[in-house]
Parts: C-alpha cells; structure tokens; sequence
C-alpha cells in the first residue's frame, strides 16, 4: 500500500465504519427509505464535482498559460512553466492547467476533476517570494495531489456526512426509536466532518511525500512551507519589477536568470532550543532578509502551545511541524534533516507547562458561555424554568463578557515595528488577542485572487500576516469584500487589530487606514461586547420578571 494509502486509511475506516452503522440502526428502527438520503447526497456532491473547478476558476480569476500543441509545456516557456511541465512529467500525469493570479499574497493550489482536467493556479506573490529550488517543492506538491487523484477521493468521502445529515433530517421529526436514530445520524455527521478533515490533512502529507519523491529536496519544500505559513521573508521587489519587464518584452533568457538569483531561505539548525538533544547546535543565517529567531519562534508556538494541536484537529491541513516532522520520519532521500521539528515536538519545560496551564483556562472561556447560553434557552424556554433559564443566561454573558475582554481587550494598540516579531508571542492563541498596530503595504486578499476574501494580507520588512475580517453581521463580509477590499490592494496602509495564533498567526481587524485615504472600521469588536451585555440584560430581566410573579 502506498505512503498516501496508508496516510488515509483511518479516515476512511472511520467514515465507512460511521456510515455502516447509522445506516443498519435506519434499516432496523425507522421507516425512512436508506436510498433516499443517498440519492440526494449523491445528485448534490455530483453537481458540485460537475461545476465546482468552473466556478473556482470563474471566482478566481486568472492569466492562464497556452499549451503547447504536443503537449509538452507552455508556450510562454518562462521558469514557472518550465517548472510544472517538468514535474508533470516526473508523475506521469497529463500536463495542467495553469493559471497565475495577479495577487501579491503567496499561495498556490490545485483543483478540477480528473488528471486530464486538473489545474493549478499560482500567486504572483509564491513566484516573488521563492526560490527555485522552493517553488520547484511547492509545483511537486501540487502536482502530487493530482497524482494522487485527491479530487475524486475527497469527493467521494464528502458524501458521507451528506447522507447522514439527510438522515437526521428526515428522521428527526419522527417518534421512538426513530428519534434515537435521528441523533445517532447527527453525532455520525459530525463524526464524519472530522475524519474528512482528518483525510485531507492525510492528502496534504501524501502530497509533501510525493514532492520529496519527485525533487529530493524536502529541504526546500519546508523552506517554502514556514515562508508561506508563518509569513516570514520579503520579495525582492527591484528583482520583480525587472522580471515582469523582461517577460513583457519576451527576454525570458535573462529573466530566468533573474529569477534564479531569488533569495533562499536557509532552515535554522537549532529548531529544540527546550530540548537537550539538540542544544549547542548553530543557527544558519539566513539570506531572505528575517532573523532566524522568528522561524523558531513561530514552529516553537505550534509545538508546545496546545491550541495548535487542538485548532488542527478542525483544519484541512496539518500543523507546518507536523508536516516537517512527517518527512523527517519519512527516510526518503532527500529528507529534511535541518529544521528537528521531531525534536522540537517532544519538547518539555517551564514555557510547556505555562502553555498548558493557559490552554486549559482558555479552553472553557472560548466555549463555555455558548454551551450556558444553549442549555439556559432550552430549559427555559422548551422546559419551563424561566428561572434557571435566566439564571444560566446571566452567567453565561458574564463569561462571554470575559471572554470578549480576553480576545478583543480595550487597551490602546501597540505600534510594532516587525511583523516577524510578534511570531515570538507565546501568550497569543485563538482567545488571547495582543492589541497591534502594524504598518505595512497591502500584498493582497486572503485568498489571492478570491473576489469574495474580505481579508487582506499585509507586509513589511520583514514578512507579511494575514489580517482577517471578522463580522456576524448579514452580507457585512461579502459588502467589505466587494466594495472595500480589493481599493487596498498594493496601498500602504496602518492597521489596528488584534494579533492571536491558532494554526497560523493573523490579526483580527479593527480598522485599516491607507495612507492619505480614508479609514475602514470593523465594528465587530463592538458588536461582540454589545451582544454580551444583552444576554445579561434579557436574562436578569427574565430572573426578575420571574421573582416578581
């Protein structure tokens, strides 16, 4: 069985598993036709396997090279070209699609929905941003999901959950046996979402896997993977500027030489500063501009803070140490050996028992007051009890006021000077927010090129962070993506927000002001405090109303 095979198979014994059972308990105990949730489940996963990669590419829009008549490469034979058409034919597979979206934020991805269908789009910003020897990694591993055939495997596996849910809803309204086989199917449902997010981050590792295979070089692979992470490192931008000049008059010789001159970033050599096993080791420089102290800051963060392993568990990829430490473990050829993020996982000392302490008084804050507020509705309201009911809920928006008070605080924000800097923060996670001020120039949106990422990408000297557009109110994030964030793009701009970690660093915003432009706010700091002190209000309200009579 092959390495992805093998990645997999938990998943998907889970996912069979959870289905065979929900399934026998529908046959033997309700009168609901087991065909009838897999009709439905299946016609919508087909319709969305038929016209998905249109509308991607239709939301996503992007300069797509031609093919070359054999189908041996790309017209516009420039490095990145060279590259895919290289790589595809190391797989075996046709060659794809390819597409480059004009956004400075660095990402690439693939889709579509066979091999001879696939298509991979690629940011302006990965090209600026590595490498050849990185970009060659990122190509190979994109190219390894098609490989792999991920598309009609994650396809496949996201029936499942469908057809369970349309179980509960067709079995939650019935009586006896049936309303036990109705919440069966909705723990099933969720049972099933998590092993299919657990099967992409297994896709995700067999695709690291298939680029070690291909390039020998996980060296570089995980070199791109902390620059695109963690945000660190900066383009050179006189060296981009000069390559779109060149390309736009067909010197492509010169321009990939250009190109290879790019800035490699060297993985430091000392990653297990807390372990004993790998003290005394030096630190490489590195060439990309950024103190090396900010990629160990931010793989130390995912290694003993507990929140990245719990936020991952909810994510469709891995944790980037994980990922590094998979192809240590690996023994492939050309297997990183630099980074010791093996090492750096098995970590122990005072700052993992001060991260672990946090987590566990954090955890019930984040989650808590909702849970209170849940269970103070349905005893109130379904069963009677106004008084408890209103009780629970006072408690609650106490706990959400707190909770709100730890992830938006309202202190002044603090200039930093470094983007990078703030990796270091191992107070951050997904309830404590660090009030920021950041001043950068805007790279581009959140998902580069996605007409409706409200969130925009934000960089410095010394890398760039996602900064992220938080809002519960109807349309507010499709209206701010529409209408305000795309005015952003390559502007300079100051940014306020709220800087947190969950399983990458962002910053939650307040409000970004151009320079020599007008301000936009986000008012979901208020809202989330407004919303708070409402739930008191109606609850003691309640509690009253209830004493009185």
């Amino acid at each position: 069985m092959s390495y992805v095979w093998r990645r997999s198979a938990l998943s998907l014994f889970t996912l069979a598993s959870v289905l065979t059972v929900v399934g026998g308990l529908v046959v033997l105990l309700t009168n609901v036709a087991p065909v009838v949730p897999f009709v439905i489940s299946v016609l919508l996963v087909l319709l969305q396997y038929a016209f998905g990669p249109v509308v991607i590419q239709w939301l996503t829009p992007a300069y797509v090279l031609q093919k070359l008549p054999d189908g041996s490469g790309y017209v516009d034979g420039q490095l990145l070209g060279e590259i895919v058409a290289r790589q595809c034919q190391i797989a075996g597979v046709p060659l794809v699609t390819l597409g480059v979206i004009d956004d400075g934020t660095p990402n690439a991805f693939a889709f579509g929905r066979t091999q001879r269908d696939a298509r991979i789009w690629v940011s302006r910003g990965i090209i600026e941003r590595l490498d050849e020897r990185e970009l060659t990694a990122v190509i190979a591993h994109e190219v390894g999901h098609v490989k792999n055939r991920d598309f009609i495997v994650m396809t496949v596996a996201a029936i499942i959950p469908m057809v369970l849910y349309y179980t509960y809803v067709l079995t939650r309204g019935q009586r006896g046996d049936a309303q036990a086989v109705g919440l069966a199917a909705y723990v099933g449902f969720l049972l099933s979402q998590l092993a299919v997010l657990a099967l992409g981050r297994a896709r995700e590792l067999g695709a690291d896997h298939a680029s070690c295979v291909a390039t020998g070089d996980g060296e570089a692979l995980c070199s791109a993977l902390v620059k695109i992470a963690y945000g660190i490192g900066q383009s050179d931008r006189e060296r981009t500027q000069q390559v779109r000049a060149l390309l736009a008059n067909k010197q492509r010789k010169q321009a990939r030489a250009l190109q290879r001159q790019g800035h490699r970033f060297k993985a430091t050599q000392a990653l297990g500063i807390a372990n004993d096993r790998v003290d005394g080791a030096l630190i490489d420089t590195m060439e990309s501009g950024a103190a090396p102290q900010a990629a160990l800051a931010a793989m130390k963060w995912d290694a003993i803070n507990p929140w990245g392993r719990f936020s991952e568990k909810l994510a469709t990829h891995p944790l980037v140490i994980n990922r590094i430490a998979a192809l240590e473990r690996s023994g492939l050829p050309g297997a990183p050996t630099s980074f010791h993020a093996t090492d750096l996982l098995h970590a122990e000392g005072p700052e993992v028992t001060a991260a672990r302490a946090r987590f566990w008084y954090e955890l019930p804050l984040r989650y808590l007051g909702f849970v209170l507020l849940a269970v103070a509705v349905v005893v109130g309201v379904n069963g009677g009890h106004l008084q408890l009911g209103g009780e629970l809920g006072v408690v609650a928006g106490v706990i959400l006021v707190a909770r709100a008070l730890r992830r938006v605080p309202l202190t002044g924000f603090v200039e930093v000077s470094h983007v990078t800097s703030l990796l270091g923060r191992m107070d951050a996670s997904p309830v404590t927010g660090i009030p920021v001020r950041i001043r950068g120039q805007v790279l581009g949106r959140g998902m580069p090129g996605y007409v409706f990422s409200p969130d925009l990408v934000v960089a410095d000297t010394s890398g760039f962070v996602p900064v992220l557009y938080s809002n519960q109110l109807p349309f507010a994030r499709t209206f701010f993506a529409l209408c305000r964030a795309g005015a952003f793009a390559d502007k300079e701009v100051v940014v306020d927000g709220w800087y947190r970690r969950d399983t990458g660093p962002y910053i939650e915003l307040r409000r970004v002001t151009p320079v020599n432009g007008k301000a936009s706010n986000n008012p979901q700091w208020m809202i989330n405090y407004c919303l708070s002190v409402l739930c008191i209000a109606i609850s003691a309200i309640v509690v009253a109303a209830n004493f009185a009579n």
